[in-house]
């Protein structure tokens, strides 16, 4: 599961050609519904606050905040 916290792009990548592997996460989701939501709930916030926050090289008009004095 800690796969969820990657782009949907990247996890269909990895796991694209796995069928079986696909399946058997579904099923394990199915199987232990409502516990498996409520112990993973922490996992999915994650992924929302990974994703909403803009990338490191983004941006190239930011300055750094500490400039050398020599």
């Amino acid at each position: 599961m800690q796969l969820e916290v990657l782009d949907d792009k990247d996890r269909i990548r990895v796991l694209g050609p796995h069928k079986k592997v696909q399946q058997w996460i579904e099923d394990t989701k199915l199987a232990t519904r409502p516990h498996f939501d409520e112990v993973h709930k922490i996992l999915f916030k994650i992924k929302e606050h990974l994703h909403k926050q803009p990338s490191a090289g983004a941006s190239s008009d930011t300055k750094p905040t500490l400039q050398s004095k020599m």
